[in-house]
């Protein structure tokens, strides 16, 4: 990426620079959160947390999958969908609200959590597109239906994501 950088950024947009350097913090997150905040995440889940990042930054984004595989998009809408129940799910069981009495609110705390997540990386791409003139929204081509696909295609990974956590916890019973 570093490579990348230096020997492209004269060709390269300035969105795409950015996307670039975003990816330096981005893989510190776990790190941050174990040495700063004392909270360990599981490695499995740092693992899929940096395979997120690889498809929808780097392939995505930065070498333009999106544009030449069509359902990429889709795909790792799908996936984030997923990564953001589980940290959903993390969160609670940091406040104990995984047991059995707890399961109707979790399956709603879940989704719902997946949904914000979706709706603010919408806000976040149209405020990029707005800031940069681009379109990583697609809104030329397809209007709103990609920005409402997208969040749609979270949702569903979150719904299923959601009903595997409560039958998890409907079975601590």
């Amino acid at each position: 990426m570093v490579y990348m950088l230096i020997t492209s950024y004269s060709t390269m947009k300035l969105s795409q620079i950015l996307q670039l350097l975003c990816i330096f913090p981005l893989i510190m997150v776990p790190y941050v959160l174990d040495k700063i905040k004392g909270y360990q995440i599981d490695e499995k889940l740092i693992f899929f947390y940096y395979l997120f990042l690889l498809f929808a930054l780097v392939m995505g984004s930065i070498l333009k999958v999106f544009y030449q595989i069509w359902w990429f998009d889709l795909f790792t809408h799908f996936l984030s969908g997923i990564l953001t129940s589980v940290f959903a799910y993390i969160i609670l069981e940091k406040y104990q609200l995984t047991s059995y009495q707890y399961r109707f609110f979790a399956l709603l705390f879940i989704l719902a959590f997946t949904v914000f997540v979706a709706g603010c990386w919408e806000y976040f791409e149209f405020t990029c597109d707005k800031l940069f003139s681009s379109d990583v929204q697609w809104v030329a081509k397809t209007g709103v239906d990609d920005t409402m696909t997208d969040m749609l295609i979270a949702t569903l990974g979150g719904i299923l994501s959601s009903i595997y956590y409560y039958i998890q916890i409907r079975n601590k019973k």
